[in-house]
């Protein structure tokens, strides 16, 4: 049987692992202030982290347009294992299950929205910090009573029986087709939760600068809206790595 639905909805966080390149990258533009450039940076770590919009990305970071689409990759294969994480799916077929939910993360997080608020410098530091407005999706709070519906129907002919012949496979599969279902269809009608507003430091290293693994991070968090459940057992969670790329970027 599937478990109770109080584990079975554990909190999975949304983790990034970031990586920064040590490699010399091209400057950004000498037209741009430092707010523009800082501005048009983070929303293009955004964009091709969830949306895999390059252009501005590969110009500020000097990346080639393979290595900027590897990290979309890469992301977007971590957050199919998050959705599977989530649901307690197991990877037991050929790849299919986890085929469709890296589709479905796909379209789940080319609607993710951002925006920067703004860029303060502060006068005795001579710092910058990004005010990003975040609104976080609701698809999965908009599926969670689908969800719930299906789990426990599921559950119930597990009890009746009607598994007992089946392999694991098989039911593992029946059971993520289920999901994906569900979730298929709240992607392409996104809505958002309450806007959420972080404060991202830009970090210089020489003549370069980034925001930091624990900022992205944060941010990640927040893109997607997870219900709390103070309930779950955080030790069911896998805690595995995906790319989430703050190149260093020359001034």
């Amino acid at each position: 049987m599937k478990m109770n639905l109080q584990k079975y909805f554990k909190t999975a966080t949304i983790l990034t692992l970031t990586l920064i390149l040590s490699v010399n990258l091209v400057g950004c533009s000498l037209f741009d202030s430092k707010s523009q450039v800082y501005s048009r940076y983070i929303i293009s770590l955004l964009d091709i982290n969830y949306k895999n919009v390059s252009k501005d990305y590969m110009t500020l970071t000097g990346v080639s347009q393979k290595d900027a689409e590897a990290v979309y990759v890469a992301n977007m294969d971590y957050q199919a294992h998050n959705l599977m994480n989530y649901y307690g799916i197991k990877e037991v077929d050929d790849g299919t299950v986890l085929s469709e939910f890296y589709y479905l993360a796909q379209s789940i997080f080319s609607n993710a929205k951002y925006e920067v608020a703004s860029v303060d410098k502060d006068s005795d530091s001579d710092s910058y910090v990004i005010k990003l407005k975040v609104y976080p999706l609701d698809t999965l709070e908009t599926s969670y009573d689908r969800v719930v519906e299906y789990i426990e129907s599921f559950n119930a002919r597990v009890d009746e029986g009607d598994y007992n012949d089946s392999t694991e496979v098989e039911y593992e599969t029946e059971f993520a087709e289920g999901i994906i279902d569900i979730l298929k269809t709240t992607v392409d009608n996104p809505g958002y939760m309450d806007p959420v507003t972080l404060e991202i430091p830009i970090k210089p290293s020489d003549d370069y600068y980034y925001i930091s693994d624990e900022d992205f991070l944060t941010i990640d968090r927040n893109v997607l809206y997870i219900r709390e459940d103070p309930t779950a057992n955080a030790d069911t969670t896998d805690s595995k790595e995906a790319t989430g790329n703050t190149e260093e970027v020359s001034e």
